[in-house]
C-alpha cells in the first residue's frame, strides 16, 4: 500500500512542477520554505561521525511553543546529543528561531530547519542529512511517506502530547484501512488523555505502544517579566500604566467582529477599557482595519511608530512572539478559534498569569482542557458574542469575582504538571 502512496505523491508532484516557479515568485510564504521542504538547500549540516541526534518536529506556532519545555528537558538529560528541530510553516520556523536560535548559549537546539514535503525523494534527502537516532513528533503532523522511510531505516518515531479530536478520529476512521499508513509505523504514542489513547487504539495502534502521559503544555514555565519588562511592554503597545486591557488571542476570520462588538458593550461599564487583538495569522491585520466595526475608536498596529500608537483604544498585533508575554497586562482574556468552528486554542498562556479565560463553544481540539477550566472555575465558556459581552460586563462590575476566577485559572495550570517527566521516562527505551 505504501508503494502506491509513494507513486501517487510523485505523480502529484510532477503534475504541480510547472506551477512551482509561479508559486515561488507570487507567495512570500511559500518562497521562504519551498526549496527547503523539497529537500533542496536545506542548510542542515550532515551528522558527524560518533555523534547522536534527536530530531524534534512541530507543525506550526502552537506546537513550537509547547515543544520548548520538552527540548530543554531533552538537552538537560542528553547533553551529548545534538537536537535538530524542524517546523512545517514559515510562522512556526520564525517562532522557533526567536525562541531557540542555534548558537545561543541557552538554546537547546543545535540546528533548525524545515520538515520535508511527504515526497519520497524530499524525505530521503532530509533524513539522510539529519540521520537521527530518534524522531519526536509533537502533537500532530503525521505523514505516511516519512513514517515509512523511518521504519525502513529502523529509526524510532514517537508521538508526544498526542491528541485526537472527535473530528480527527472520525476522519481517520472514514479512511478505513488507509488510516494504517499514518499510525502503524509509530514506535510509541504518548497521549494527553485516556480518551485520546482510546482513539489511537481504535485506529489500530497496539495498546503496549500507547501511554497516557498528560499534556506537556502544563509544564511550560511562566515567562518571568520584571517591572521594567512590563513597563516596556506597556509602552511598546502604546498604552499607559494602569490601563485596563482585554486581550483576544489567536482569533480567526469571522471572530474578530464578534469580539469587537462584545468589547463595545463591555465599555458601557468601563469606557476606558482597551482591546488587544492578536489574529492567528498576523498578516490579516491590514484586512481587519477595513472589516471591523471600528468607528469612533483609535486603532493602531503593534509595528506602527510609537507616536502613532499612544492612546489607542484597539491594538492589532501584526507580529508573532508578543502575545504570550502580553497576557500579563490584561485583566481577562478571550482565546480564539472557539466562537467560530476552528477547534479552539491553548488556554494556558493567560491562565499561567492568573487571568480569567473566556472561550467559545467550538473547543473540539482542546475539549479536555476546556472541561478542566470550566469545572475548576478558571475559565468561562460562552455561546456567542452576546454571552461574551454579558460575562465581560460581569467581570468589570465585580473585580473580586474577576480576581477569583483568575486565581482558579492559575491553580489549574499548577495542578496539572508532570507530563514532561512521564514522556522522558518513556523515551529512555529509545535513547539509552
Amino acid at each position: 500500500m505504501i508503494f502506491f502512496y509513494h507513486i501517487i505523491t510523485l505523480v502529484i508532484f510532477f503534475f504541480c512542477l510547472p506551477f512551482l516557479p509561479v508559486v515561488w515568485m507570487c507567495s512570500a510564504k511559500r518562497r521562504a520554505n519551498l526549496l527547503q521542504r523539497l529537500g533542496l538547500f536545506t542548510r542542515l549540516p550532515k551528522k558527524e561521525a560518533n555523534t547522536r541526534r534527536i530530531w524534534v518536529h512541530a507543525l506550526s506556532v502552537g506546537e513550537v511553543n509547547s515543544s520548548l519545555p520538552l527540548l530543554n528537558a531533552l538537552k538537560k538529560k542528553y547533553p551529548a546529543h545534538d537536537i535538530v528541530f524542524t517546523a512545517s510553516t514559515k510562522t512556526g520556523f520564525e517562532r522557533a528561531l526567536d525562541l531557540m536560535p542555534p548558537g545561543r548559549a541557552d538554546s537547546p537546539v543545535a540546528t533548525l530547519g524545515y520538515f520535508p514535503f511527504d515526497i519520497w525523494f524530499s524525505v530521503r534527502r532530509v533524513v539522510s542529512r539529519i540521520s537521527p537516532d530518534m524522531v519526536c513528533l509533537v502533537e500532530t503532523d503525521l505523514w505516511p511517506g516519512f513514517l515509512s522511510v523511518m521504519h525502513h531505516r529502523r529509526i524510532p518515531v514517537v508521538l508526544v502530547n498526542a491528541r485526537l479530536s472527535p473530528r480527527s478520529l472520525k476522519g481517520y476512521r472514514c479512511m478505513g484501512p488507509l488510516s494504517d499508513l499514518f499510525f502503524s509505523k509509530l514506535s510509541c504514542v504518548m497521549a494527553q488523555t485516556r480518551q485520546d489513547a482510546l482513539g489511537f487504539e481504535q485506529l489500530g495502534v497496539a495498546g503496549n505502544r500507547i501511554e497516557v502521559t498528560g499534556n506537556i503544555k502544563f509544564d511550560q514555565p511562566c515567562p518571568k517579566l520584571s517591572r521594567e519588562d512590563i513597563s516596556a511592554l506597556v509602552r511598546d503597545l502604546g498604552f499607559y500604566t494602569g490601563d485596563r486591557i482585554m486581550i483576544a488571542g489567536s482569533t480567526h476570520p469571522g471572530e474578530e467582529p464578534m469580539v469587537v462588538r462584545a468589547f463595545i458593550q463591555a465599555r458601557q461599564i468601563d469606557p476606558a477599557l482597551k482591546l488587544v487583538i492578536a489574529p492567528r495569522d498576523p498578516g490579516r491585520c491590514k484586512a481587519l482595519l477595513r472589516e471591523l466595526p471600528l468607528a469612533g475608536f483609535r486603532v493602531a498596529c503593534y509595528l506602527d511608530p510609537l507616536e502613532s500608537k499612544q492612546g489607542a483604544d484597539i491594538m492589532l498585533l501584526n507580529t508573532i512572539g508578543i502575545l504570550a508575554k502580553a497576557y500579563v497586562l490584561c485583566i481577562f482574556a478571550f482565546v480564539g478559534g472557539s466562537l467560530v468552528a476552528r477547534g479552539g486554542h491553548n488556554l494556558l498562556e493567560p491562565a499561567m498569569f492568573g487571568k480569567p479565560v473566556f472561550f467559545g463553544p467550538h473547543m473540539t481540539d482542546f475539549c479536555d482542557m476546556a472541561r478542566l477550566f470550566v469545572q475548576g472555575k478558571g475559565g468561562i465558556q460562552v455561546e456567542d458574542e452576546n454571552a461574551l459581552a454579558v460575562e465581560l460586563k460581569k467581570m468589570l462590575d465585580n473585580p473580586e469575582y474577576c480576581r477569583r476566577i483568575g486565581l482558579n485559572a492559575r491553580q489549574i495550570f499548577k495542578d496539572n504538571t508532570g507530563a514532561l517527566n512521564a514522556c522522558l521516562s518513556r523515551m529512555e527505551a529509545f535513547l539509552d
